[in-house]
């Protein structure tokens, strides 16, 4: 069935790997040119129609710090009950629904209204990859704060639970971002890559025909650092890299992490902090100290290992189907300076860095931006992921509608 696309005010909310808090920005999508576009329903062999996109609104709502550290600890250990895993999704639910009221009232007061609700939730669990259940053969993934209490809250119908629908298709359910980055960088006329440097670092690769050919998961991007930085100095993160840069890259070591089984497997692949997370990075703390290594040092490895496996990741898995010099980084990362210091000095040829300021796109709220694409489309039907870089077997409308 064909429906016609309409302006709408979007409010987008996103909580990352980093679990800092809620990213939650309003932008107005339409269809680009006069009057609005024919779109085919979900499942349809549909090319996605151009879309404009204008921030309107943002604001950060940090988690309270209390509620931060035990979902983060509960999610490092990665054990729990079932009593806390449902109330958490309750609770998860309240707080999105909070930080969307906080920022409809703040709209309002600039004569914005909201019609439509795009709600990631806050990833607790990530297992794309079939194992055996109780003699079943499955695969999941857990985004917990109810997009139902949300919808309930604010009496605005809100999409939520993105991923699911592309696992249901045997894809990874990740990145979800390379959607975004086709429609935000699909104009450029040069093949780039898109480099989100959040808790984990993704990479999106579109071509020169402006298609998102390529995206997953290089491995780990602050996670590790800033896991080491609370370890070590009681400090969130490095600020600028500063740490990094007052101590010496252990190559050795560096080798030994290079050598992980995660970083040669092929994509479509995904990862999370069920293996680049706390746990590894205090047994890594624990190890290297009792080997003498120093602070600044351990700091300074774990940097040189996000930049040298996403470099690796370019060489060995990109490189042979599609070439680029142009990086476009988003992400906490983008601003440790050591970190970019590394990639441009391990990329095989000369590197171009760009920011998403330059395509007009405020990096904090890209993941905003994208939930509030993936819920207008999936509002009009239009089949939103990316087959070629989340390995599902078909094109599928992301995400669950609830109504109000």
């Amino acid at each position: 069935m064909s429906q016609i696309l309409k302006p709408l005010n979007v409010l987008g909310m996103n909580s990352g790997t980093s679990m800092d808090g809620i990213d939650a920005a309003v932008f107005a999508i339409a269809p680009q040119g006069s009057g609005g576009s024919d779109s085919k329903s979900c499942g349809g062999n549909l090319h996605l129609p151009a879309l404009k996109m204008e921030l309107l609104h943002s604001e950060s709502v940090e988690f309270e710090s209390s509620f931060k550290h035990q979902m983060a600890r509960m999610v490092a250990e990665g054990q729990t009950d079932l009593r806390q895993i449902c109330l958490l999704n309750a609770a998860l639910g309240e707080i999105f629904a909070q930080a969307a009221l906080q920022t409809i009232k703040s709209s309002r007061r600039k004569g914005i209204e909201i019609d439509l609700i795009g709600s990631h939730g806050q990833t607790i669990w990530h297992a794309p990859d079939l194992s055996q259940f109780w003699g079943m053969s499955t695969a999941g993934t857990l985004q917990l704060g109810d997009p139902s209490v949300i919808a309930a809250r604010t009496g605005v119908t809100t999409v939520g639970d993105f991923r699911t629908a592309d696992v249901a298709l045997g894809g990874q359910g990740a990145p979800l971002t390379s959607f975004a980055d086709q429609v935000i960088f699909g104009n450029s006329r040069s093949a780039l890559g898109v480099l989100n440097l959040g808790g984990i670092a993704n990479v999106t690769v579109i071509d020169e025909h402006g298609q998102a050919v390529m995206a997953f998961d290089t491995g780990p991007a602050n996670v590790l650092i800033d896991e080491a930085m609370r370890a070590l100095y009681q400090r969130e993160f490095d600020q600028g890299g500063q740490v990094a840069a007052s101590g010496t890259v252990k190559e050795k070591l560096l080798q030994k992490l290079l050598a992980m089984p995660y970083l040669h497997l092929s994509p479509p692949k995904t990862t999370g902090r069920e293996l680049f997370g706390r746990t590894m990075a205090l047994e890594l703390v624990e190890k290297w100290q009792a080997h003498d290594v120093s602070p600044s040092d351990i700091v300074a490895t774990l940097t040189a290992f996000t930049a040298a496996s996403i470099v690796q990741a370019y060489k060995d898995l990109i490189a042979p189907q599609v070439k680029f010099n142009i990086l476009v980084l988003a992400g906490g990362g983008a601003d440790n300076h050591t970190l970019i210091k590394h990639l441009k000095e391990m990329w095989p040829e000369p590197l171009t860095i760009q920011q998403h300021e330059d395509f007009g796109v405020a990096p904090k709220f890209k993941e905003a931006l994208l939930f509030a694409l993936l819920a207008y489309t999936t509002n009009f039907g239009i089949p939103n992921n990316v087959p070629a870089c989340t390995g599902a077997s078909r094109r599928v409308c992301l995400g669950k509608l609830a109504r109000v």
